[in-house]
């Protein structure tokens, strides 16, 4: 078993750049479910306020849902976002040791293809807004 450091970099360097990428994606998410969570309380805590007038009720009662959904919807792409990281990261390893130890275990270039396939699809769905 023998192998070229070069080799071992060559197969991890754009896999990497992935990984990062998808990390920077997952930073974005959070901060903006951060935001949109901290407006979402507001709005409940002022809506729970007795000074409040009816006008500012109603108007604050259409907004509470919205931000919800906007809110569930963060959180699902973060949990996403964090999937396809991770499968990210498997298809690093995976084509790290396939580099390493060569043809000796053939499935794991499958798993890694497949973990990369799958990896990247997650972070487009999670690019792609939900109607």
């Amino acid at each position: 078993m023998t192998f070229q450091l070069k080799d071992v970099l060559d197969t991890a360097g754009p896999t990497a750049s992935l990984v990062f990428a998808s990390w920077i994606f997952l930073q974005l998410l959070g901060q903006k479910f951060v935001g949109a969570f901290d407006r979402y309380r507001t709005l409940v805590t002022e809506y729970r306020a007795t000074e409040t007038s009816n006008d500012r009720r109603r108007h604050v009662a259409e907004q509470i849902p919205l931000y919800k959904r906007r809110c569930e919807q963060m959180q699902r792409a973060t949990v996403i976002g964090a999937i396809a990281a991770m499968m990210l990261i498997f298809t690093l390893l995976s084509g790290t040791i396939v580099t390493i130890i060569g043809d000796d275990w053939p499935p794991l270039k499958y798993l890694g293809a497949a973990s990369t396939v799958s990896g990247l699809a997650l972070l487009l769905g999670r690019v792609v807004p939900d109607p």
